[in-house]
């Protein structure tokens, strides 16, 4: 009985883990390009802002040099819980500050607040950015381009401002790198729908006020059900370039990944059963993927507890199957050797970027060390119902870092 459940759990495992593998190789499909749009999408740039005096500047600043005409956009920073100058450095720069005037503990209340507040505007799309952002100049005018052909929601490409500054830093640029190409464009170019990540996207106004309405610590993912369940696509849009800026101390990123974990926990619980229900009724592609995105932080600890399993197995000789007969020496061997493939692996993605393997050695080192803290998170944020939302400080310049 034991062998068949465990081979009934590494066969659930390892099919999660062969899909995402699989659908990774459509990221090398030929892409279809927009045509061009005609310029005329008129947008509402909604930046929530809570004591980012030290960024913000620069964000409005890359915003008012967009190439895009500037009467179809209006910078709109949204202030809370302020105790710094984020007020006076976003006027200054050119940005309409509106202040959010109820209690807030999340990023989506703000958006929700700041939903309400542009109700009766004439946006036909909103596009949202965190406050230490700053934008390629010709990010409007890409998305621009996806909404001029019928797209409803689309996420921007996410890069590093400071990728070079520690291991990290170095570590979410690779992640962030790997679920751009593998995923989101992997999505798009196989004609599905990707997956918003927190910042730099675009979301149709009228599809916003009636279907967003977040309950979680992850609004970006919620929003991104809320589009699969509604049949509305969303498109990677590659050109389309964001730089944010990623944390450099382990503390940190561990506060920061905790509170993803428990999010992406949460939309489990909120709405895997309506995504299941999707799959199957209207054969929803993108409900089913979706299903799986969420499902990945149990899928993480359940192939931890089985390759922990496999090592006692192998140290203590136990009568497990076919993992009996398997040497404890082979398994560390197909350990490192995996390693050090997965390092190559990583190397190759930074190139593409044009980053440079020797600033960003230890980073490439140590990603896989970083991923394998995520089971740890995952574990501890599962009996967690919800979560603090403790704010991140953001001080890097793009200006200084080069």
């Amino acid at each position: 009985m034991i062998k068949v459940v465990y081979y009934i759990l590494w066969t659930l495992a390892l099919v999660h883990a062969l899909y995402f593998f699989l659908t990774a190789f459509f990221a090398f499909k030929r892409e279809k390009r927009l045509k061009s749009g005609d310029g005329k999408t008129k947008f509402g740039i909604i930046l929530p802002a809570r004591n980012e005096e030290k960024v913000i500047g620069e964000l409005v600043e890359s915003l008012r040099k967009q190439r895009y005409s500037k009467d179809l956009y209006d910078i709109l920073v949204f202030v809370n819980n302020c105790t710094d100058s984020t007020r006076e450095v976003a006027k200054k720069a050119g940005a309409k500050v509106i202040e959010v005037t109820r209690k807030v503990s999340t990023k989506g209340e703000v958006l929700m607040f700041a939903l309400e507040k542009l109700k009766d505007t004439d946006y036909q799309a909103y596009i949202v950015f965190d406050a230490d952002n700053v934008v390629d100049p010709d990010f409007l005018n890409v998305m621009d381009d996806a909404y001029s052909n019928g797209f409803k929601a689309a996420q921007g490409q996410r890069e590093t401002k400071n990728v070079n500054d520690g291991w990290i830093s170095t570590c979410y640029s690779l992640f962030y790198y790997i679920q751009n190409l593998f995923f989101n464009r992997a999505r798009t170019r196989m004609n599905a729908s990707c997956s918003i990540n927190g910042t730099g996207f675009m979301i149709d106004k009228e599809f916003a006020e009636q279907h967003f309405k977040p309950k979680t610590l992850t609004e970006d993912i919620e929003l991104s059900i809320f589009c699969n369940l509604e049949g509305v696509k969303i498109f990677y849009a590659e050109d389309a370039i964001t730089y944010d800026e990623q944390p450099t101390r382990f503390n940190v990123s561990w506060k920061q990944r905790t509170r993803w974990s428990v999010g992406i926990i949460q939309c489990v619980r909120a709405y895997s059963g309506k995504l299941l229900k999707n799959a199957f009724k209207d054969n929803n592609f993108s409900c089913f993927d979706k299903l799986l995105f969420i499902i990945t932080p149990f899928l993480q600890i359940l192939s931890f507890v089985l390759g922990i399993f496999a090592v006692i197995v192998g140290c203590f000789g136990i009568s497990v199957g076919i993992l009996s007969h398997v040497p404890f020496w082979m398994f560390i061997l197909y350990t490192i050797i995996c390693y050090v493939i997965s390092m190559i692996f990583y190397a190759l993605v930074l190139l593409y970027h044009k980053k440079s393997i020797a600033k960003n050695f230890m980073g490439i080192l140590l990603f896989n060390f970083f991923i394998f803290t995520w089971v740890f998170i995952n574990i501890y944020s599962i009996p967690k119902k919800t979560l603090e939302w403790k704010p991140i400080v953001h001080e890097k310049s793009m200006k200084k870092l080069k």
